[in-house]
């Protein structure tokens, strides 16, 4: 195999996009609990002609990119299936019981941890109405079905992110059915679960006047056709792959994904300006926005070499390997950080509104953002690190060890 070739086991796009997301997810989160823009002057491009520069929309439509991580995790699941698609002498993909396994060590461990760590030190009978909705909150979450129930959903004392988690447990358990008919239909079981997609939200979650139910618009079966463009583009890049590329077509697909790009900055900066609200633009445009990204992640994987070697540097890498981790408790360090007050801040008037971000104008205001902004990401990167490595990877590696079977014993060699 020559040097530059790609691996074909590996799609080195797939990292960088992970990263970028996952970085955008958390942009997003921070800025809710900060409101620090305005980074970029203004005036910035002035010379240009160009007034009222500003990249706020780029924290401002980081909730966008959760559907981007579900388009990867749809990706990744049926790669396997489209690799062997493609070519059929490629390895088989697991078994449903090895699946399963896999699937369960990957995500339960970290998650139970989280929750185990906020029963241990925050969650208490006290802090419900009633030891019903504490038994209801703590159990819905364990069993990954908070997005079952409204008071779960909304009041819940644990990291509102995790509803993601619950999501995600839920479509791993349809997975290996869908799966099997994507493999025999591809095209047809993607316009199925597109449709259904497109029709529980129309008839479920889009509300009169423009508006949008936000216990709806993240349920699984609102989520099925971000993950059918997933597992599309698995099908569409193995093919590219098989079929090999010339020079000249990478080059074409680096230009592509270029215009591409551009074309989804336009999109996400119109539609956060334009949207009267933003969880039913977010909806309306769920489909488009995720099956523009698997392009994106096609055109990627197609580009040249350099490309590939910039999606897998070790930085991207690192990133990539604790996102998990960073979703799970990035959460809980920027409001812990705040109500710790690191850094610290004084005390609000009786009339302060989401105090500390909303003392623009104060002497202390611009310091004690980057402060928190640079805690932050330090301390998430630090846990995130710490729970991958410290946590996560031994628990993987003894669940999933291989025993030897019974009444065998290792070959030995002679001298």
């Amino acid at each position: 195999m020559k040097k530059n070739a790609p691996r074909a086991d590996r799609v080195a796009a797939v990292d960088g996009l992970r990263a970028l997301s996952m970085l955008a997810v958390m942009g997003f989160h921070f800025w809710q609990q900060s409101w620090l823009q305005g980074i970029f002057p203004a005036d910035l491009l002035a010379p240009l002609g160009v007034s009222n520069f500003s990249l706020t929309w780029i924290p401002r439509t980081g909730y966008l990119f959760v559907d981007v991580l579900l388009l990867i995790s749809g990706f990744c699941l049926f790669l396997p299936e489209a690799r062997r698609m493609a070519d059929p002498l490629a390895p088989a993909p697991d078994a449903p019981g090895v699946y399963f396994k896999k699937r369960l060590v990957r995500i339960l461990p970290c998650y139970w941890l989280v929750l185990a760590v906020f029963l241990l030190f925050w969650v208490r009978p006290s802090n419900y109405a009633s030891p019903g909705d504490f038994w209801l909150d703590t159990l819905s979450h364990f069993t990954c079905t908070q997005v079952f129930f409204p008071k779960a959903y909304y009041f819940t004392q644990f990291p509102t992110s995790l509803w993601t988690v619950s999501v995600e447990m839920q479509f791993y358990l349809i997975f290996p059915l869908l799966a099997r008919l994507f493999r025999r239909f591809p095209l047809l079981t993607w316009g199925g679960m597109s449709l259904a997609a497109e029709s529980y939200l129309s008839f479920r979650a889009r509300l009169p006047e423009g508006m949008a139910d936000p216990f709806r618009i993240n349920q699984l079966p609102a989520m099925l056709g971000v993950y059918a463009n997933g597992m599309l583009a698995a099908v569409i890049c193995m093919a590219l792959r098989q079929s090999g590329l010339t020079k000249r077509a990478r080059r074409a697909a680096l230009c592509c994904a270029a215009a591409l790009y551009a074309a989804l900055v336009c999109m996400l900066r119109d539609g956060q300006d334009r949207a009267a609200q933003v969880q039913r633009w977010q909806i309306d445009y769920r489909f488009c926005f995720s099956a523009l990204m698997g392009v994106f992640l096609i055109l990627l994987d197609c580009a040249p070499r350099p490309v590939e070697r910039a999606f897998s540097s070790r930085a991207v890498g690192f990133v990539s390997l604790i996102s998990y981790n960073l979703y799970l408790w990035h959460q809980t360090v920027m409001l812990k950080l705040k109500e710790w007050r690191f850094p610290p801040y004084p005390d609000g008037g009786p009339d302060a509104y989401a105090w500390p971000q909303s003392a623009a104008g104060a002497p202390w205001h611009s310091a004690w953002q980057w402060q928190y902004a640079a805690l932050f990401w330090a301390v998430s990167f630090t846990v995130a690190a710490l729970a991958t490595y410290g946590f996560e990877r031994p628990v993987a590696r003894l669940l999933l060890r291989r025993r030897k079977p019974a009444g065998r014993s290792a070959p030995k060699h002679a001298k």
